[in-house]
């Protein structure tokens, strides 16, 4: 069982209408959307409208999309002062961080995966581009 807070909302992003599909199945039959709002939004999260209509949020994650640096580049117009990143990254997430780092002004923790012995979550706060 799910308990989220009273006014909860998950906003899942997917460009792929199959993967929507998928996604909207599960909340049906998990009944998910008893405990939380649950919204799948079928569009591209780099487009400057669909991060207009998120606006900052608590909570920005992906996994398997672009290296980190990237996904910090999709991610920042949404993160707001207390937004967390959580970025699933495989064996080489300390290459990414490194190379991420030339860009961007961040905070971060590394996690265990607990679905990937090699993997590991990135824990991102205090987005900031970098100014050169």
């Amino acid at each position: 069982m799910l308990a989220g807070r009273a006014g909860t909302k998950v906003t899942l992003v997917e460009s792929d209408v199959r993967k929507c599909a998928f996604l909207g199945e599960v909340v049906r039959k998990t009944g998910i959307s008893g405990a939380l709002a649950v919204e799948i939004l079928n569009a591209r999260i780099e487009i400057p409208s669909t991060q207009a209509r998120l606006g900052h949020v608590d909570i920005v994650s992906a996994r398997a999309l672009a290296p980190l640096g990237n996904l910090l580049a999709l991610a920042a117009p949404l993160f707001g002062g207390e937004t967390v990143g959580l970025f699933l990254k495989g064996r080489d997430s300390a290459a990414e961080i490194d190379a991420a780092e030339q860009q961007w002004q961040f905070r971060y923790e590394l996690k265990p995966s607990r679905t990937d012995s090699e993997g590991k979550v990135v824990v991102v706060r205090g987005l900031a581009a970098k100014t050169h």
